[in-house]
């Protein structure tokens, strides 16, 4: 009903625009028709990963509109596709102006997926005989892929000036299936992938008021979502059960909700040149939920304390979980500049979130798994920001700034509740003649962390430092080099280095380097050529200490080493590069184009293990360089493209030309894919092909058509 409200406001608007008939119209466009060959050997789901490139015809369109203060505006492209896109805005300059849009986006992971499981694309899941069979070939196929839809319109009223008011509404529509992971410790270790459905509809009303004249501006606005799932829950077959009755177990899914905000905007112009933004904001996500009162366990009626074969009894303070997230932010910001060789930025940013949802509790300390810890802890943090920064003008063309942040984080979490960080940094340019500019940058970040050992944990927690919060000291690198010789030519070059140092560390991510490089050129050559390209080179290396203990009498990494109780090491090294070239030929100058493209990506990940056993023998079997992974989320990508357009005339043109693609990956957790790895029947893991098997080699074919008015 709110949507049609706007629509109707929006197309009222339009109507009453035919005052203006008297003034001059203007009306220009663009219409086009590609008509498209696709030859696919592979993977089409990764090919298509994020768009619709298949055989058939596609078009696009552009309009524009003018009379006097009156305009509209539209645009249209990939049409017919599941890629497609369209915008409508108008309106008159300085009284109201109207828009309306909406885009389509796939997001496909998997074609030809396969389950022993039916009823996919639902909710519940199921197989007639237990255990499941292990011929995969008899299973189902579906596709793992998700499609979203977004729509949207709003209008937006100047006429009381320098007052304005604004409304919106929203809805964004997310389905199809997507591959959700699942373990079963009863019996053997059962993995599983299980197809879940996802059926989520988000609707959005955005209000608006502001003021807006020199020397004040203000806006408020408030925003409301509504997160709706058409299945709260995915129900299956569990096979990791060893007797043969229909025990169903559950994963719950993103539950539906509420999102309420209130933000306000603000920026006052002060003396000396000086401005002062504010951005304060409050919100609120609130949800309920009905928790599941058992677990599927491998148990008979006789033993079960629900009286049902196959489930264990739950025993919580409160079967309804209501949940509620409230947050709020304060930013400020002074900018100044009240000498020509001087300016400056003070600010202070507060962003906290406040959780309000139940605390769920169990009284039942035989009940298994036994991780609730008879508590749900609740997760919430507050973080405080503020520095400053100052820049100087100085002589021969150089300019000069600096700054200091402080950022602070305090957080419900066991180990490490709270971080301090201190950031310095600087920045050097050059200037001094028109075609060349240097610019220097250094940055250093020392986080400091007080760690706790959780009560009741085990002894290995007191020697790990999770990366994501450890205590480090951080330098960060940066140079570049903009040339432009002369009105053809432009170059860059560039180049950072970063060295991270976690400090207090004993077992975990200690060290982290990293070198990233970059050109890029382009030339016009007698403006009847055009050569351009770019390179760019990265590298990672990653150390970790870490430790294989048998009990926690053994967890110390000082101990001596045993042969089932010692530390051992990873450097992890990552290499990535990217380099393209090519060149437009104008032929015959605003008549024939000739476009010639090439690209290509690498990334090659090594993993080097080592154990560090003292004189004690290598596990059987084992070496230090066959426990190496050489195959580390391997993959490249080339990319051809050559063109031709030929404009026959003012308003006609005609394209036509060909693109390749090729796509290869190499990773030791894919390669040698198998459906049912290990054991087979009720013992193996069962797996669905998501993410399996994804290179691809596409010639796609083009012609296009296009008529400009």
């Amino acid at each position: 009903m709110k949507a049609k409200i706007v629509i109707l406001a929006c197309l009222t608007a339009v109507i009453f625009s035919g005052n203006a008939s008297a003034e001059e119209r203007k009306i220009q466009g663009e219409v086009s028709i590609t008509g498209q060959h696709l030859n696919i050997e592979g993977e089409k789901a990764k090919f298509n990963e994020y768009r619709d490139i298949r055989d058939g015809v596609t078009g696009g369109l552009e309009f524009q509109y003018e009379r006097g203060n009156y305009y509209l505006d539209f645009q249209g492209q990939e049409v017919g596709r599941k890629d497609q896109s369209y915008e409508l805005s108008g309106g008159k300059w300085g009284s109201f102006k109207y828009d309306f849009s909406f885009d389509q986006l796939p997001h496909n992971f998997t074609y030809g997926a396969r389950t022993f499981y039916s009823g996919v694309g639902g909710n519940n899941l199921t197989y007639p005989t237990h255990p499941p069979s292990t011929n995969f070939t008899t299973w189902n196929t579906f596709d793992y892929s998700i499609e979203r839809k977004n729509y949207g319109g709003g209008i937006k009223l100047d006429l009381i000036k320098p007052f304005y008011v604004g409304v919106s509404v929203a809805r964004e529509e997310r389905t199809g299936v997507y591959p959700l992971g699942a373990a079963a410790t009863s019996p053997g270790g059962i993995s599983l992938e299980l197809p879940t459905p996802i059926n989520y509809q988000t609707d959005y009303l955005r209000l608006e008021a502001g003021y807006n004249k020199k020397p004040l501006s203000l806006q408020f606005t408030y925003l409301y979502g509504q997160f709706q799932n058409d299945n709260s829950s995915l129900n299956f077959r569990n096979p990791g059960t060893a007797n043969t009755a229909v025990t169903t177990d559950s994963f719950t899914l993103p539950p539906s909700n509420d999102y309420y905000k209130f933000d306000f905007k603000g920026a006052l112009k002060l003396p000396w040149n000086s401005k002062l933004n504010a951005d304060l904001g409050f919100s609120r996500t609130q949800a309920s939920r009905i928790l599941a009162d058992s677990y599927t366990s491998d148990v008979t009626a006789a033993t079960s304390n629900t009286g049902i074969q196959g489930r264990t009894r739950v025993i919580l303070n409160d079967y309804v979980f209501d949940g509620k997230l409230d947050t709020q932010k304060y930013n400020f910001e002074l900018t100044s500049n009240p000498l020509y060789f001087l300016d400056g930025k003070l600010f202070y940013r507060y962003y906290n979130t406040d959780n309000k949802s139940d605390q769920i509790t169990t009284t039942d300390s035989t009940a298994s798994p036994s991780t609730f810890n008879n508590a749900a802890e609740l997760f919430d943090y507050t973080n405080y920001r503020f520095g400053a920064e100052l820049g100087f003008r100085l002589p021969w063309s150089f300019y000069l700034r600096g700054g200091y942040t402080r950022n602070y984080i305090d957080r419900h979490r066991e180990d490490i509740p709270e971080n301090d960080d201190d950031i310095y940094g600087i920045r050097l340019s050059w200037s001094g003649v028109e075609y060349l500019v240097v610019r220097l940058e250094y940055e250093r970040l020392n986080r400091k962390a007080d760690f706790h050992v959780p009560p009741g944990s085990p002894a290995i927690e007191n020697y790990i430092r999770r990366y994501d919060a450890a205590p480090k000291e951080q330098n960060t690198y940066k140079a570049s080099v903009d040339f432009i010789p002369f009105e053809n030519l432009t170059f860059n070059v560039g180049y950072k280095y970063r060295d991270v140092d976690y400090t207090d560390t004993i077992l975990g991510l200690q060290k982290v380097k990293s070198n990233e490089w970059h050109v890029d050129a382009d030339y016009l050559i007698a403006k009847r050529v055009r050569l351009f390209g770019y390179f760019d080179y990265e590298y990672g290396k990653l150390d970790q200490f870490q430790r294989q203990f048998t009990a926690d009498a053994t967890a110390n990494p000082a101990l001596p080493p045993t042969t089932t109780n010692f530390n051992w090491t990873i450097t992890e090294t990552d290499r990535n590069y990217a380099y393209g070239f090519g060149t437009d030929i104008y032929v015959l100058p605003k008549k024939l184009t000739l476009k010639l493209q090439f690209s290509y990506i690498n990334s090659t990940g090594f993993a080097d293990y080592t154990y560090l056993l003292g004189a004690n023998p290598l596990p059987t079997g084992r070496t230090q360089d066959n426990i190496d992974i050489n195959n580390l989320d391997n993959y490249s990508l080339r990319y051809f493209l050559t063109k031709a357009t030929y404009q026959a005339t003012k308003s006609f043109s005609f394209s036509v030309g060909y693109a390749y693609e090729k796509y290869v990956y190499n990773d030791a957790q894919y390669n040698g894919y198998q459906f049912v790895p290990g054991t087979t029947g009720s013992s193996g893991s069962f797996l669905t092909g998501a993410y399996a098997n994804p290179n691809y080699r596409a010639n796609l074919y083009f012609l296009n058509i296009g008529y400009q008015f």
